[in-house]
């Protein structure tokens, strides 16, 4: 993965997990646990895992006697993650590149990766290393997001900061939002070494209880506050200010209301 395109480090990662989680990933990462499907005493390895907003609806949907193996290339992220599970929940967090895993060949019953796809810098090389660790006659699932125009919020999030900063404005948004096309993933897949790919294009609604928090989410918890941090001196808070304005100007103040869409993968590994 590639730098300031993926660097959840220092307060980051908690502004990601408090305003984006219950906002934009928590309906999606319920869908990808009920897709999950392991048998008695199966491993399901999570790539890619951030906070682990997918990681407890996942764990909750497997049987107790399952596993769980959960990574993040970003240790910052995975310390906001392992807190939420018992000692019971045989679950294990490792900080690992999802391009490099530290598997062997056929290790695992199901592999998930939620949001996280579109960062990979080598996405040939991540899924080949997917394909690798993954048992033959097992799934592939993950999600991605669809473009801007099909995600209201964070179009009027990168349009007001394009706006703030003219001559250079901050183009993180680009790499979550910018792989949608289906074509184009289910190309990297086969050539990756999966077979048959089920596609699900899932639109949802998106409320936030105040725009302030569609600010927040994405200008503090995302990367894009470091690509702030290098136009600006001091805190964002006029940054906020004018991003929550342009948010509640198009979607409402309290509750501030939109639309959101993701697509679905389940790829399956032939054999």
């Amino acid at each position: 993965m590639g730098d300031k395109d993926a660097a959840f480090v220092g307060e980051i990662p908690a502004n990601h997990e408090t305003y984006l989680g219950p906002l934009i990933f928590d309906e999606y990462a319920r869908d990808l646990a009920g897709r999950v499907n392991v048998g008695a005493g199966g491993c399901v390895l999570e790539t890619a895992a951030g906070t682990g907003l997918a990681t407890r609806k996942i764990r909750d949907s497997l049987r107790p006697d399952a596993r769980m193996i959960v990574t993040d290339l970003n240790a910052d992220m995975l310390k906001l993650a392992e807190p939420k599970f018992g000692e019971a929940e045989n679950i294990e967090f490792r900080t690992a590149n999802a391009q490099e895993l530290p598997f062997g060949d056929d290790e695992f019953d199901a592999v998930v990766c939620q949001f996280s796809v579109m960062f990979f810098t080598d996405k040939l090389a991540a899924l080949r290393e997917t394909a690798r660790v993954l048992k033959p006659g097992r799934r592939f699932l993950f999600n991605i997001w669809d473009s801007l125009d099909r995600n209201g919020f964070v179009k009027a999030v990168h349009e007001e900061l394009a706006a703030t900063f003219p001559d250079d404005p901050p183009k993180f948004f680009d790499t979550p939002y910018g792989y949608y096309r289906i074509d184009e993933v289910k190309n990297v897949l086969e050539k990756a070494g999966f077979g048959e790919v089920e596609i699900s294009v899932l639109p949802k609604p998106c409320t936030a209880k105040a725009a302030r928090d569609v600010a927040l989410g994405y200008v503090l918890g995302t990367p894009v506050r470091l690509q702030i941090s290098e136009k600006v001196s001091g805190d964002l808070t006029e940054v906020v200010a004018r991003v929550e304005q342009a948010v509640a100007t198009k979607f409402g103040s309290s509750p501030a209301v939109s639309e959101m869409q993701a697509i679905v993968f389940s790829a399956l590994l032939p054999g």
